[in-house]
């Protein structure tokens, strides 16, 4: 499926009624919604932004287009921001979580009061630099404080990383597709089997797994103060390395100044810890490269094929 056309998919696959919208949201806060707009935003869930009476703005998340629609990975998610929230990181207020009833199964459905703000993704450009600063010092904090939750997994890191390292090299053709050459896919997968061997995790943490400036949101950004008020979609938690949030965000938002970020994070500032952030991130931009090819894709081919060269070029 090319990646222009998932929103349209998704726009093609029959609606939640509005009486299921309204009983959820019923269930959820006591009031009756007065508008109820679809967010063709996410690539799981079926999504609406509800106006309920009492001046009440929600979020509506139905767990519809995934690979596990089950109401524990729903619950899974839930703990997530809840562990979140716990440790003083802005995700959002779950309000309800139940199932909805749709022709002959059911879907787990999430209810969240919205988080203050817009999304970075659409007020950076009017930000001042020193604003920029601001809120990357901002952001890095908090996910520090994300990325210090210690979670537990049955998995250890030899073995998750084997499976990963399999996974890239059997993705060769597509890497060769992506513009490198054989010598130089060799050269990525020597440098990510070291990263495997030299840097083992001990410890999970909690990852929110697909940071980007879009899930990230600000106020302020008329004035000269701006704060960070909401880190949204945990969708795509996991229990993964410190460093992966990181490298996920430099990857889907190259633009973005590193070192503000890990000022805010409390990061090393020596060399082994940057080598090991840096090989991450060529982890997560090789499989950008990927799916930029199979998705047909010849902007984020070009852009994920830069960062990966880049990568390589300062890995040596």
């Amino acid at each position: 499926m090319r990646i222009g056309s998932f929103g349209e998919w998704q726009l093609a696959q029959p609606s939640t009624p509005r009486s299921v919208l309204a009983d959820v949201v019923r269930r959820a806060v006591g009031a009756e919604i007065l508008r109820a707009d679809r967010i063709l935003e996410g690539y799981s869930n079926e999504v609406y932004r509800v106006r309920a009476a009492d001046d009440q703005d929600l979020m509506i998340r139905i767990l519809r287009f995934d690979d596990d629609i089950s109401p524990s990975a729903s619950a899974a998610e839930a703990r997530a921001i809840a562990l979140a929230r716990a440790a003083g990181v802005p995700a959002p207020e779950i309000l309800l979580l139940d199932t909805i009833d749709a022709g002959d199964r059911g879907f787990p459905v999430m209810v969240q009061r919205t988080v203050p703000g817009r999304p970075l993704s659409q007020v950076i450009e009017r930000l001042s630099e020193q604003q920029v600063r601001q809120v990357l010092i901002r952001l890095g904090e908090l996910m520090a404080r994300l990325n210090g939750i210690r979670v537990e997994s049955e998995l250890d890191w030899s073995t998750v990383m084997a499976a990963g390292l399999a996974d890239r090299c059997a993705k060769r053709d597509q890497v060769l597709a992506g513009g490198f050459s054989a010598t130089e896919f060799d050269q990525i997968i020597e440098l990510l089997a070291g990263y495997v061997r030299d840097f083992p995790v001990e410890e999970w943490v909690l990852c929110h797994g697909d940071l980007s400036g879009k899930h990230i949101f600000v106020t302020g950004d008329g004035g000269d103060s701006i704060a960070v008020t909401g880190m949204i979609d945990f969708g795509d938690w996991q229990a993964g390395a410190p460093v992966h949030d990181l490298a996920v965000l430099r990857v889907r938002e190259p633009q973005l100044e590193v070192s503000p970020l890990l000022l805010g994070f409390g990061a090393p500032a020596d060399e082994t810890y940057r080598r090991r952030l840096d090989l991450h991130t060529l982890l997560i931009a090789l499989d950008s490269l990927t799916f930029g090819v199979d998705q047909h894709d010849p902007v984020g081919i070009a852009r994920s094929g830069r960062q990966v060269r880049s990568l390589v070029s300062d890995l040596g």
